[in-house]
């Protein structure tokens, strides 16, 4: 949106799940050269697919094009799950949504830009894959007019990143499988100050003091991006920020130094949230955490010690599990929250389309179910 807005398109976002009447009215009004749908999580594809077609039975007849993880890695499932669409944009899609729109607006062919799945008769064609953007600092600022900062206690809370993409490649995380089948580099950071000044925007003009930084991984893991984070700690009290706001980061247990996390802690982070995943060190080699029960439950101690709160991911039954792989876990539960510092959460490791762990209960014969409720034995 701010990339289209930055070169003299007016953009309209709408959250899918307003009342499609709404939606269709304004797409009447508007008459656009374009609706775009951001489908990340593959549960909500039928919802998008009811959506689509609602407009399309109601006379919308512009160019419907869709992006995310799922359409990105499973385009040609994509398609046959919603035939209405026109295109799919793969992978980052700044660019390619510029180039897209463009041809359409002036009426040139768009069927062969870099980025783009489209459907060739009963065919579909995949065009070569652009490269991964390359300096995150060029793109504009995301357009937030649209979004309502969420409350959270008592205070205006607003999502932003540091940074795009994940080293690690856990088997059960599309993530990782995004940012590697595009050429380019896989992770890339945001300059220090630009985060900050963004964040400093966001106080001064829309009261802003809760940051939620949704990096898959924050940068802090080695000597490069403990070097980062260091720097960003730097630049928030160049901006006269701590004091003033507190703000959350994502990840893994082995990216916890004590140093470094004390110096945020003192700039404002308030919630470390880490994918811990399993208790049993046979849990986290299906997983393929590359990390150890021991590092796990070191991490939550540390934080501990820290006066930081955690959240945390974990994953109570996996494709490996056991009775005793169960109890280990409840065991590993007890250590971390027994003592009432956090809720006792768990889920089930869901074999989401493009991971590793899916293909291979694919290839074993042990997945069940479907996209929008995928399941094993």
């Amino acid at each position: 949106s701010a990339t289209l807005q930055q070169h003299g398109y007016r953009v309209q976002v709408f959250d899918f799940e307003q009342n499609p009447k709404d939606i269709l009215r304004a797409a009447k009004v508007s008459k656009p050269i374009l609706i775009g749908f951001s489908l990340i999580f593959q549960f909500y594809v039928d919802r998008f697919g009811s959506l689509i077609r609602y407009l399309r039975r109601h006379g919308v007849t512009c160019h419907f094009t869709m992006g995310g993880h799922f359409p990105s890695l499973s385009y040609e499932h994509n398609f046959q799950l919603i035939p209405e669409i026109d295109s799919i944009v793969r992978f980052e899609g700044e660019t390619t949504l510029l180039e897209l729109v463009d041809s359409l607006s002036t009426g040139r062919s768009w069927c062969d830009l870099k980025g783009i799945a489209y459907k060739s008769g009963d065919s579909v064609v995949a065009n070569p894959l652009r490269p991964l953007v390359p300096n995150l600092d060029d793109l504009p600022y995301p357009e937030r007019n649209n979004i309502r900062p969420t409350m959270m206690l008592g205070r205006r809370a607003m999502p932003i990143i540091a940074s795009r993409g994940c080293i690690r490649t856990c088997s059960f995380c599309s993530i990782h499988v995004f940012y590697r089948v595009a050429p380019g580099k896989v992770v890339r950071t945001r300059k220090p100050a630009r985060v900050a000044d963004e964040m400093r925007m966001l106080f001064d003009e829309q009261g802003i003091t809760i940051f939620l930084f949704q990096d898959d991984d924050f940068p802090l893991y080695g000597p490069v991006w403990q070097r980062w984070a260091n720097e960003f700690v730097d630049e928030l009290y160049r901006h006269d920020l701590p004091g003033r706001v507190i703000w959350k980061i994502n990840c893994r247990a082995d990216a916890v130094d004590p140093v470094l996390m004390a110096r945020m802690r003192d700039a404002g982070l308030y919630v470390v949230y880490m994918g811990l995943e399993s208790g049993s060190e046979d849990g986290l080699a299906t997983l393929h955490k590359q990390i150890t029960v021991e590092q796990n439950l070191k991490a939550v101690q540390m934080l501990k010690s820290l006066d930081l709160h955690f959240e945390y991911g974990f994953m109570l039954f996996d494709p490996s599990s056991t009775f005793e792989s169960v109890r280990a876990n409840l065991d590993f539960l007890r250590k971390i929250v027994g003592d009432g510092t956090a809720p006792g959460s768990f889920c089930r490791m869901v074999p989401y389309d493009g991971t590793p762990i899916k293909d291979e209960l694919v290839r074993t014969g042990r997945f069940r179910g479907d996209i929008c409720n995928p399941d094993y034995e």
